[in-house]
């Protein structure tokens, strides 16, 4: 059930975010990946815990904001862009995920910070050496490109008969936030990689540069890790004494392939 629950998971996300300015029901979205309304629904409980509707709610208020911060945007052109009929009912449900109103969105500094997020204990700090990588990478959606690189990854290690003599660590790296605008959220880019392989891949090569990095334990599934990132990158980096180095990607180490939509321990590695 898992590899069709991701696959037809990736399928949903990619409609939703090729419509999301448009009106659409979630029978449209089944009838589009041909699954029932009640097995949609199944879909994305086991995907990210969330329902469809829960799902598409969040995602059109998240990019609401960002539009927002665009002081060219009028609240009524952000409303109608993001699937609205009307500025009366984007208003309602903006304010029912974020507690204000949204022109009160644009004096807000730090996106990130006002997003869904999920609490992390503090983290440790950690003084790491270089990590060598083979590694793949993909393009898309994170929900789409982080699977496809993790299946990649898979596919090259079994070829090659290495899942057996891996001694080694599962590392993903997203390189792109795609809050800032500066690249679209459909071509963010995500490295999946392993270490200490003795075998030769025939993959790209992959330094993480040595350094400080801020340790944080997350529980959950890792389709929902961009609740973590917006908890760190947003209520975290704000507190008093919390630096983040931005010109190094953050990583989250896993100590065996990952499945997205299972619940991991993992950990992620903040440069700071």
């Amino acid at each position: 059930m898992s590899y069709l629950t991701q696959n037809k998971f990736i399928e949903a996300v990619r409609y939703i975010y090729d419509h999301i300015d448009q009106p659409f029901t979630l029978k449209d979205v089944a009838e589009h990946i041909h699954l029932s309304l009640s097995t949609l629904k199944r879909v994305f409980a086991e995907a990210t815990g969330q329902t469809p509707g829960e799902f598409i709610r969040k995602l059109r208020m998240e990019l609401a904001f960002c539009s927002l911060k665009s002081k060219n945007n009028s609240v009524l052109e952000v409303a109608l862009s993001s699937g609205f009929d009307s500025q009366s009912s984007f208003s309602r449900c903006f304010k029912q995920i974020f507690g204000y109103m949204p022109k009160v969105a644009r004096k807000k500094l730090n996106i990130i910070s006002e997003l869904n997020c999920v609490t992390l204990d503090e983290p440790d700090i950690v003084d790491l050496k270089t990590i060598h990588l083979q590694c793949v990478t993909e393009q898309g959606l994170y929900f789409e490109s982080a699977p496809k690189a993790w299946k990649r990854l898979e596919q090259k290690l079994l070829a090659n008969k290495a899942n057996n003599v891996c001694s080694g660590l599962f590392i993903g790296i997203g390189h792109d936030n795609p809050h800032e605008g500066k690249v679209p959220v459909d071509k963010v880019r995500f490295t999946a990689g392993i270490t200490l392989v003795s075998n030769n891949l025939g993959l790209n090569e992959y330094i993480i540069q040595q350094g400080k990095y801020a340790r944080f334990r997350y529980y959950g599934k890792a389709n929902n890790l961009g609740l973590a990132y917006h908890y760190i990158y947003g209520q975290w980096s704000e507190q008093l004494g919390n630096k983040i180095d931005r010109n190094r990607p953050a990583f989250n180490l896993f100590d065996h392939l990952p499945d997205a939509i299972k619940d991991h321990h993992i950990l992620i590695h903040v440069p700071c």
